[in-house]
């Protein structure tokens, strides 16, 4: 785990050390959470670590899995195409209960977009795992970070695309959830996180994690 700027973080990395990014970055919506809480940078789609994301991936068979939302999503899409990466799937997350947004005019939002986009020639380690996922949102009053991710999600998602001992590294680790996804699920990780108290928070957590 290192609290830092992701991108020079990204630039210290050697060509191909890694076998999945997968993570969460802002996605350039201004969110803000019911008691207040912001995302650093956040203003913007934060496509600028996947130059570098692609160039740190094991060059045949490297995956990325990277949460968006439908309204930057193609932004996304644009710049991965852009860096290298063949986008393969959209994965669908079924949060079973929805969330609020505009209660009058818009419909229940109940689901999160996931990219997948891989490096070479990619095959799943085991049985092709399905587009739908469905794991419980945590509730507001559980979470350690204003987005943060569910383990049991992360642990479908790592166990899909990743073997154990692999390698996995996560730009914008937040409260650490897919790094302890990956320590419960006998793969290696590397962690950045800019914030320092969701860096501790995260520490913390793995340093407690099984």
């Amino acid at each position: 785990m290192i609290c830092g700027d992701s991108l020079s973080v990204l630039r210290e990395l050697p060509d191909g050390c890694i076998d999945a990014v997968i993570t969460d970055p802002p996605y350039g919506i201004g969110y803000v959470s019911r008691n207040g809480k912001q995302i650093t940078n956040d203003k913007s789609p934060f496509i600028w670590f996947l130059y570098d994301a692609y160039r740190v991936l094991k060059p045949n068979g490297g995956a990325l899995v990277c949460f968006t939302r439908r309204d930057v999503q193609q932004a996304f899409i644009d710049a991965m195409q852009i860096a290298g990466f063949r986008v393969k799937s959209e994965l669908v997350w079924n949060k079973v209960h929805h969330g609020m947004g505009n209660t009058r005019a818009q419909f229940a939002p109940v689901h999160e977009n996931i990219l997948f986009a891989v490096k070479g020639a990619f095959a799943f380690p085991g049985t092709r795992p399905r587009d739908l996922l469905t794991c419980e949102k945590l509730d507001s009053a559980h979470r350690m970070h204003p987005t943060e991710k569910p383990v049991g999600l992360l642990e479908d998602i790592i166990t899909s695309v990743t073997r154990p001992g692999d390698l996995i590294l996560d730009p914008f680790a937040g409260s650490g959830s897919t790094l302890a996804a990956a320590k419960q699920t006998g793969r290696r990780y590397i962690g950045v996180e800019l914030d320092a108290g969701c860096f501790e928070t995260a520490r913390q957590r793995l340093e407690g994690a099984p």
